[in-house]
């Protein structure tokens, strides 16, 4: 398989298992070709972390700020300060991961609801792209996001795994789509194979969501701990699913990538 100069949106390298291996996640990412990678963060402790990260490999990596829904319990008035004091150092690219996720319900519903629309604020009153989850929630998420989205230039909806209906309403509100290796899994997201082809080409973007959601077409054994250098199996169901080229894919996920996130 040739390996691309691909991007990846969305990696939780602040996760132990990933954390706890930098160095091998890293040299793996240069074996591939991965070009960069965006740590995903969930809470302030996450961008503290992943700016530390940063340091060490400034070439490499960027992050976001913000709150996970399965955090909202843990945001108060005061970290919206915090956040956009974050938002303003140059690593630091969108607001997020946030929105609401009612599958688990980690944090309650009032409080998932206060804390995403706080930080949808913060992107607009900051101008900063917005990096946004849902999971069984949608249609709370989309009339919250719809207050808001015309004052907030740049929105993409991370690990997208929804219906034909939810993907229309995405896109006729100018989102961006975040796809990961769920494409890859025939027992969960085989429906995404007929899907893509409704992403425009300027909207599609793609990420490991490491370390989670590990390609199930990697062809050789793996740990089943997903990382960065994923990537090119995530292009590769793409272009398959589309009947294009992989390097198609390479080519129009980076130039929306380099322009969601002025990178």
């Amino acid at each position: 398989m040739n390996t691309l100069g691909l991007i990846d949106i969305g990696a939780n390298l602040t996760h132990p298992q990933l954390h706890n291996q930098l160095d091998k996640v890293v040299e793996n990412m240069k074996i591939k070709n991965i070009k960069k990678a965006i740590i995903t963060s969930s809470n302030l402790e996450d961008t503290k972390v992943a700016l530390d990260i940063i340091k060490i490999y400034p070439k490499i990596f960027y992050t976001t700020v913000g709150f996970h829904p399965h955090n909202a319990k843990d945001f108060t008035h005061e970290n919206i300060d915090e956040i956009i004091k974050y938002s303003e150092n140059k690593k630091v690219l969108a607001i997020g991961e946030c929105g609401l996720d009612y599958y688990r319900e980690y944090s309650k519903k009032n409080d998932q609801l206060f804390c995403f629309e706080e930080q949808l604020k913060i992107a607009k009153n900051t101008n900063s792209p917005i990096f946004l989850h849902e999971r069984n929630a949608h249609d709370d998420f989309v009339m919250m996001l719809k207050k808001y989205i015309l004052e907030i230039e740049k929105v993409v909806i991370h690990c997208f795994t929804g219906t034909k209906k939810e993907l229309d309403i995405y896109l006729d509100m100018g989102c961006y789509i975040g796809i990961t290796g769920w494409i890859s899994d025939l027992n969960r997201g085989k429906h995404l194979h007929d899907l893509i082809k409704y992403i425009p080409e300027d909207k599609l973007m793609i990420e490991t969501d490491a370390p989670y959601l590990t390609p199930k077409n990697i062809p050789f054994k793996n740990t089943g701990v997903n990382e960065p250098s994923y990537l090119n199996y995530v292009a590769q169901s793409i272009a398959e699913c589309l009947n294009k080229d992989i390097s198609y894919v390479e080519k129009i996920t980076v130039s929306n990538t380099k322009r969601f996130f002025s990178i």
